[in-house]
């Protein structure tokens, strides 16, 4: 399966059910999507089952850029300034902050919403993380 091919996959499915905090919200479904190009198991260090705890963790890790950079890095991902299909990352939003997801063509990025996917083309990269072929 083609990379293209396992990313419509992995986007088709968050149509399927509810995001859940902690299970499938942005950061566990990009950890997701890592697992299945890397075939190796992610286990965030911190886990959450809501919006604040969520947000009280990236509070205290000072930004969700970081509290991925320290774990990513031991994971043994490197940050990258130029993100191409698949690479993982964080965008600002502006509006709603600083969320986790999954690089596109075309300067694209994806992440994971209540039921299914956002796309944006993002004006500003916080952090992206790439993600061996």
């Amino acid at each position: 399966m083609t990379i293209e091919e396992q990313l419509k996959a992995h986007i088709e499915g968050a149509y399927a059910v509810d995001a859940e905090w902690g299970k499938s919200d942005c950061t566990p479904w990009a950890g997701e999507w890592l697992e299945l190009r890397t075939g190796r198991k992610i286990e965030w260090p911190v886990q959450w089952s809501t919006q604040d705890e969520a947000m009280s963790i990236i509070g205290r890790a000072g930004s969700l850029v970081s509290l991925w950079d320290d774990y990513l890095f031991g994971f043994g991902l490197s940050q990258t300034g130029f993100p191409a299909l698949g690479d993982i990352g964080v965008v600002d939003t502006g509006r709603i902050g600083q969320v986790g997801g999954i690089f596109l063509a075309g300067g694209y990025f994806v992440w994971r919403i209540k039921r299914g996917v956002m796309m944006i083309q993002p004006r500003e990269i916080a952090g992206a993380w790439s993600i061996p072929r």
